[in-house]
C-alpha cells in the first residue's frame, strides 16, 4: 500500500511512520513560533536602565548551551527586578525545553508566570501557559497539557492574538492524536488552518492540509485526504520551500495510487517529485520507496530493486527504516533467485539489526536513568511538599497560639482593668464611709443641736450649711476621677470649719499654697487630704490641753504637687487592732497611683506633733 508522507515547511524533515510524522509537525509549528514568544509589547518596556528584549535577542545569537548558562546568570542576578527576572525564567524554560528538560521548563514556566500575573501581563501570561501546556504534553500529562493549554486560549482570544491562538489549537491536535482521537485531531487542526487564514501564512495553511490528508488517511478516508492533498498543493508558491513541492508531490502521487488506482497518475507525481529534487539537488528517501513499491505492484523488480537501492544511499540515521528497506529488497532479490547477493543484504540487515539492538539496549539504559532521575525529582518534590506541609501547619499554629496569646492578653488586661476600677470604686466608697462615718455626723448634729439650746441661732445655721454643703461636695466629688484642687480645698475648708464649730474652737488651721499653683487648673483625686486632716484633729488634738493649729502646705515638685500636713498634737500612734483605717485606705489609692506615688508618701513624728507628707501628679484641665 503506497504511504505519504509529511513534509514540514519549518524544517526540512522526511519521516515515513505515521506517529513520528505527527511528532514533527508540532516540532516544526513551535520552531515557527519561537521567536514570536518573546516579542514584548511597549506596555511590556518597565526597564529604566536596561531593556530586556535587547539583552534576550543578543543572547539568542548563541548556542543553547551558552544560553542556559547565561539564562542562569541572568535570574540569579535580576531578583530585586521582577519583570525582567520573569522574562529570563521565560526564556530559560524554552530552552529548557527544546533540549526535553521539560519538568525544569514547567517548574522555571511556574515562577514567570506568578510575575506575568501580578503585572497583569496578559499576552506573556498566555504564551507561558501555552508553552507550558506544551511541555505537559511531552511529559504525556495530557490533562494538565489540555487545561493549562485552555487556560491560555481563554487569553488568547481575549487579546484576539491569531498567533498564540493558532498555536493553541495546533497543540490541541497533537494532543488528541497521540490519545487516538483522529476527529478531534482534525477539528482543532481546522481551527488552526483558520488562523493561518488571518496571518495569512499560506506555507503554514498549506502544511495544515497536508497533515489533515494524513489523518483522514490513517481513517481510511481516502477520498478526503486526497481532497486536502489537492488543496495543499494549490497554495504552493513560487516561494515555497522547495523540499516541501517536492514531499508534497510524493505525497499526492501515494494518494492518487490508493485513490484512483491509476497508476500512470501517480508515477507522473512521482515524476514531478524527482525532477524537482534533481533541480535541487535533493534526495527523498520517501520518493524512492513509494517509486519502488509502484514498480513492484506491477511487476518491475529491476525498477523496484534500482529505486530501493536509492533510498537505501540516501544518508539516513533511522536504522529501522533501513532495516525495513533491506528487508524489502531481500524479499525481491530472494524472488529472482540471487542467492549471493541476497546473503550480502541478509549480512548487511543483520549488522543494522545488532546496531539497533544495542542502540535500544542504550535508549533502554538511558530511559532507565532518566525514569530513576525523574523518580528521584518526584521524591524530591514529594518530600519538598511534605516539609512544606509541615512548615505551613507549624506556621498555623504559631499564627493561632499568637492570636490566642493576644486574646488572653487582651482579656487578663481587661480584667486587670476591671479590677483596677473596682478596687477604686470600693476604696471612694471606704473613703466617702470614712469621712461620712455615723459617729462624725452624730457629734456635728449634737453640736448643732446644742448652739441652738444655747440660743444661738445664727452660728446654729451657719454651720448647719457647711454641714449640708459638706455632705452634698462629698457624694458629688467621690463620683469624679478628678476634681480641681480648689474644689478640694473648699471642701476641706468646710471639714475643718465643722470639726472646729463641734470641738468649740480647740484648734485653728492655715492653709498655705504656693503662687505657682493655679487651683482651678490642676486637678487631682478626690477627698485625699480628709484622712489626715481626721487623723490629726480625732487623735493628735482629742487629749490636749493647749490650742491645737493645723497647717496644710501645698507647692510644687516638677511634675508633681505635694502636700504636708503638719500638726502640734500629741503625736501618731497607729492603733493594730485588725480594722482597716482610713491611712490605710488611703496606702491602696496610692499604690494603685503607682509606685512613684507612694515612695513619696512619709509620716514623720515631730518634736509636738506629726507631720505628713505625699506627693500625686497633677492632671491640667
Amino acid at each position: 500500500m503506497q504511504k505519504i508522507y509529511l513534509y514540514l515547511p519549518f524544517k526540512k524533515l522526511q519521516v515515513k511512520n505515521s506517529l513520528k510524522k505527527w511528532s514533527y509537525l508540532f516540532l516544526g509549528l513551535l520552531i515557527l513560533f519561537i521567536n514570536l514568544q518573546c516579542h514584548f509589547t511597549n506596555s511590556e518596556k518597565s526597564e529604566k536602565n536596561t531593556n530586556p528584549k535587547i539583552i534576550i535577542d543578543s543572547i539568542k545569537k548563541y548556542p543553547i548551551n551558552i544560553r542556559l548558562t547565561k539564562w542562569d546568570s541572568l535570574i540569579k542576578h535580576t531578583k530585586n527586578n521582577e519583570l525582567s527576572h520573569g522574562y529570563y525564567l521565560f526564556e530559560n524554560a524554552n530552552d529548557l525545553s527544546i533540549i526535553d528538560k521539560n519538568f525544569e521548563a514547567i517548574e522555571q514556566y511556574n515562577k514567570a508566570l506568578i510575575i506575568f500575573k501580578k503585572y497583569f501581563l496578559k499576552e506573556m501570561t498566555a504564551k507561558t501557559l501555552v508553552n507550558m501546556g506544551i511541555s505537559y504534553s511531552y511529559i504525556n500529562k495530557k490533562s494538565q497539557a489540555v487545561q493549562t493549554l485552555l487556560k491560555g486560549l481563554t487569553l488568547a482570544n481575549e487579546l484576539k492574538d491569531s498567533t498564540i491562538i493558532s498555536r493553541v489549537y495546533g497543540e490541541l491536535a497533537h494532543i488528541y492524536y497521540l490519545d487516538k482521537n483522529n476527529a478531534k485531531a482534525i477539528e482543532y487542526l481546522k481551527k488552526t488552518g483558520e488562523m493561518f487564514q488571518k496571518l495569512k501564512d499560506t506555507e503554514g495553511i498549506s502544511a495544515i492540509y497536508n497533515n489533515i490528508a494524513i489523518l483522514y488517511q490513517e481513517q481510511g478516508k481516502i477520498k478526503e485526504a486526497y481532497d486536502y492533498t489537492l488543496k495543499s498543493l494549490e497554495l504552493i508558491t513560487k516561494d515555497t520551500d522547495s523540499v516541501y513541492i517536492i514531499e508534497t508531490f510524493n505525497n499526492l502521487g501515494a494518494l492518487t495510487f490508493q485513490y484512483t488506482k491509476n497508476k500512470q497518475k501517480s508515477l507522473n507525481y512521482y515524476k514531478k517529485a524527482l525532477n524537482l529534487a534533481k533541480k535541487y539537488h535533493y534526495e527523498s528517501i520517501n520518493v524512492y520507496a513509494n517509486l519502488s513499491d509502484l514498480y513492484l505492484s506491477t511487476g518491475q523488480q529491476d525498477s523496484a530493486i534500482y529505486f530501493i537501492k536509492k533510498a537505501i544511499a540516501v544518508p539516513n540515521h533511522n536504522y529501522n527504516e533501513k532495516i525495513q528497506l533491506y528487508d524489502k529488497l531481500l524479499r525481491i532479490i530472494l524472488n529472482k533467485n540471487h542467492n549471493k547477493e541476497a546473503l550480502k543484504i541478509l549480512q548487511i540487515k543483520d549488522s543494522l539489526s545488532e546496531l539497533v539492538k544495542n542502540q535500544n539496549t542504550n535508549e533502554n539504559q538511558l530511559a532507565i536513568e532518566n525514569n530513576l532521575e525523574l523518580l528521584n525529582k518526584q521524591k524530591q518534590l514529594a518530600q519538598a511538599q511534605q516539609i512544606n506541609n509541615k512548615n505551613r501547619i507549624i506556621f498555623i499554629f504559631i499564627i493561632i497560639v499568637f492570636l490566642l496569646g493576644l486574646l488572653i492578653s487582651y482579656q487578663l488586661n481587661r480584667l486587670d482593668r476591671l479590677n483596677l476600677k473596682q478596687k477604686q470604686f470600693i476604696l471612694e466608697q471606704k473613703v466617702l464611709r470614712s469621712q461620712m462615718n455615723p459617729h462624725f455626723i452624730f457629734n456635728v448634729l449634737s453640736s448643732i443641736q446644742n448652739s441652738l439650746i444655747e440660743n444661738k441661732p445664727i452660728i446654729s445655721a451657719t454651720y448647719l450649711s457647711k454641714f449640708a454643703q459638706l455632705i452634698r461636695q462629698n457624694f458629688d466629688y467621690i463620683q469624679k476621677k478628678h476634681i480641681s484642687l480648689e474644689e478640694e480645698l473648699k471642701m476641706i475648708k468646710n471639714y475643718l470649719d465643722t470639726q472646729k464649730f463641734r470641738y468649740k474652737d480647740k484648734f485653728d488651721y492655715s492653709i498655705i499654697v504656693d503662687k505657682s499653683i493655679n487651683t482651678i487648673e490642676t486637678y487631682i483625686p478626690p477627698m485625699i487630704l480628709q484622712p489626715f486632716v481626721e487623723n490629726a484633729i480625732e487623735h493628735g488634738f482629742n487629749n490636749i490641753k493647749y490650742q491645737g493649729h493645723l497647717t496644710i502646705k501645698i507647692s510644687p515638685d516638677n511634675d508633681l504637687i505635694c502636700f504636708e500636713i503638719i500638726d502640734n498634737g500629741s503625736g501618731f500612734y497607729p492603733k493594730n487592732d485588725g480594722k482597716e483605717h482610713a491611712l490605710d485606705i488611703f496606702k491602696k489609692r496610692l499604690q494603685i497611683m503607682g509606685k512613684e506615688i507612694i515612695d513619696s508618701f512619709k509620716i514623720t513624728k515631730l518634736t509636738q506633733g506629726t507631720k505628713v507628707r505625699f506627693c500625686l501628679l497633677k492632671y491640667d484641665k
